[in-house]
């Protein structure tokens, strides 16, 4: 298939061997300092999105790789794993904030780096309207909807110190990857 990216082993197995920050590390809570010269995170946010490229996954935020900065990267690529998904151009976030969001909202599996190996339903608005600067310094509002909202509103709460398990209205939802792929229909559907 065209356009797939062959593995999500570093999605699946976790962030333990690509030195992320996991749950219950204090870095995870601690309050994200706004940005105010893009020119001095440019080599941050590369390095960013080689990680996330290399682990194969939608979206990262600085506090998973030890920095308490409000900055989030996001590539929603297909994978073996999640073929259906639709794809995203590389997104670079300095100093997200949702500024609206709707009513409505769709309940749906979510993983992260930071949770490594586990999966849960989580209830997340269809759609946002995000503002954000660029690393090339513009100002941007625009709005998302469907996976890629579900993906923003994760990474952005990260910036807030919330885990996607603090989100879970149904802990018992909570299962290894592995268990969510073999008894819970596999691919993400939205």
């Amino acid at each position: 298939m065209k356009g797939v990216v062959k593995s999500n082993r570093g999605w699946i197995e976790g962030a333990a061997s690509d030195n992320l920050v996991t749950i219950g590390h204090p870095k995870l809570k601690a309050p994200c300092k706004r940005v105010e010269d893009v020119s001095l995170v440019q080599d941050t946010l590369a390095s960013m999105v080689a990680t996330l490229r290399k682990l194969n996954g939608a979206g990262l935020a600085a506090p998973q790789v030890g920095l308490s900065l409000n900055l989030v990267v996001i590539e929603v690529r297909r994978t073996d794993v999640f073929p259906d998904r639709p794809e995203t151009p590389l997104l670079k976030l300095i100093n997200p904030e949702i500024v609206e969001r709707s009513k409505e909202q769709s309940v749906d599996w979510e993983g992260c780096f930071s949770v490594p190996g586990l999966m849960g339903l989580v209830s997340r608005a269809n759609w946002v309207k995000v503002r954000y600067v660029s690393d090339s310094g513009e100002e941007v509002l625009t709005e998302c909807s469907g996976y890629l909202a579900r993906v923003v509103q994760h990474e952005l709460d990260h910036l807030s110190g919330i885990e996607f398990v603090d989100r879970m209205d149904d802990m018992s939802s909570l299962t290894t990857v592995k268990n969510y792929l073999e008894f819970h229909g596999g691919p993400l559907k939205n």
